[in-house]
């Protein structure tokens, strides 16, 4: 049992062997200087800009105060009784204009 763990130990000390160290491909650091360097266009450093967690968040709170502001200044507590019936008109005379096909007159004597 002992020289079979032994064993599997030394095949995997041994399987290492070959290994070399890893290089990149030809032109690697050029690329990535020239990357580096390259200026930025008016989107990039728009969406550069815009994408910063700082500026997103502050974007988004006043999204919800600009709600938060037209729900509480629209809001309207005070009704009167004739707007109350306006609206009371309204939905009765809608009712009242719904037809259908089966209703019909018999034109015939």
């Amino acid at each position: 049992m002992q020289e079979n763990i032994n064993k599997k130990i030394e095949d995997a000390m041994h399987s290492i062997d070959g290994i070399e160290k890893s290089s990149p491909s030809p032109f690697f650091f050029t690329r990535l200087e020239a990357r580096m360097q390259k200026e930025k266009n008016i989107w990039e450093t728009l969406t550069s800009f815009i994408t910063k967690p700082v500026i997103a968040f502050a974007c988004i709170c006043l999204v919800i105060m600009i709600n938060a502001f037209v729900i509480f200044s629209s809001s309207n507590t005070d009704s009167t009784v004739t707007q109350q019936t306006n609206q009371l008109a309204t939905v009765d005379e809608y009712s009242q204009l719904s037809a259908t096909l089966y209703e019909f007159e018999n034109t015939k004597p």
